[in-house]
């Protein structure tokens, strides 16, 4: 009869039952054997030895591969237990390299491979043009000065929606007057981005057209989810606290969303600033 393969997975993990079932099998057949008649000597020569009828046995009762695995995972932990120091260091480093790998795979996976969790980000593209740099060698330039966007975005108006974004510089900013210098990146923004990209707030509201102003009409900010998360907490009393910049002050007026880091790849961006109509 053909065992079936849970069985033989079933006896793979229960092994030593299984060599005793086997030993009192071939005894069993061996006492019949003297109890008919047989000489002792021949009845064991003729069924073999023990160690022999285990083998057989274990290849047509157990799954032979499970068997193994199992054995070499014995041994493997018996070698654990035994270098007990040395085993510890051993699984602490594989675990912070196996952490490490799976942090740096989830950063570059959201800042360089996935695209931007805005709407119809198939549709968005960046405005750049052809230059000449240093040495006379061919540049590509994508930075536009105030007069030159508004420039582009009438005369497209009807036709496409530009927006205005600059670099995250790393700027140094502080909470109140008595606080501490620290960096953060800072990028200013049209204020049709947000509602472009069809982005909504984590926590009060994002910058809109109307925050294009003449430069300090509207001293807004806006914290990205990230920032607000690791700084403060996601504290929802952030709103309406003061962030200055040099001599400019800023009134947080919410948080965007959890996904949204910036459209600057390898970059997640702390704040959004209005970019001030000049």
């Amino acid at each position: 009869m053909t065992l079936s393969l849970w069985s033989r997975i079933s006896n793979a993990v229960r092994g030593e039952r299984l060599n005793r079932e086997i030993e009192e099998e071939l005894q069993s057949h061996i006492d019949e054997a003297i109890a008919s008649g047989r000489d002792p000597k021949e009845a064991h020569r003729a069924f073999g030895s023990a160690l022999r009828a285990r083998e057989a046995g274990h290849s047509i009762r157990a799954a032979g591969w499970l068997e193994s695995l199992l054995a070499d995972v014995s041994f493997g932990w018996r070698q654990l237990c035994r270098n007990k120091v040395t085993s510890f260091a051993a699984v602490l480093s594989l675990a912070l390299g196996i952490g490490s790998c799976v942090a740096a795979f989830r950063l570059i996976d959201a800042l360089l491979w996935r695209p931007l969790p805005i709407s119809h980000s198939s549709n968005l593209y960046v405005l750049s043009r052809k230059m000449t740099g240093f040495e006379g060698k061919p540049v590509e330039d994508g930075h536009w000065a105030t007069p030159d966007f508004k420039l582009m975005r009438d005369a497209v108006k009807d036709q496409a929606d530009l927006i205005a974004i600059s670099d995250a510089d790393r700027t140094d900013i502080t909470w109140s007057t008595d606080d501490d210098m620290e960096k953060a990146h800072v990028v200013y923004v049209s204020g049709n981005m947000f509602p472009l990209f069809g982005l909504e707030p984590e926590l009060g509201r994002l910058l809109a057209p109307a925050d294009d102003r003449a430069p300090g009409a509207s001293p807004y900010a806006v914290l990205s989810w990230d920032y607000w998360n690791h700084r403060f907490g996601r504290d929802p009393h952030v709103l309406g606290r003061s962030l200055h910049i040099g001599d400019q002050t800023f009134q947080i007026i919410g948080a965007g969303p959890r996904d949204f880091t910036g459209t600057e790849k390898g970059t997640v961006t702390d704040i959004f600033l209005p970019r001030a109509e000049d």
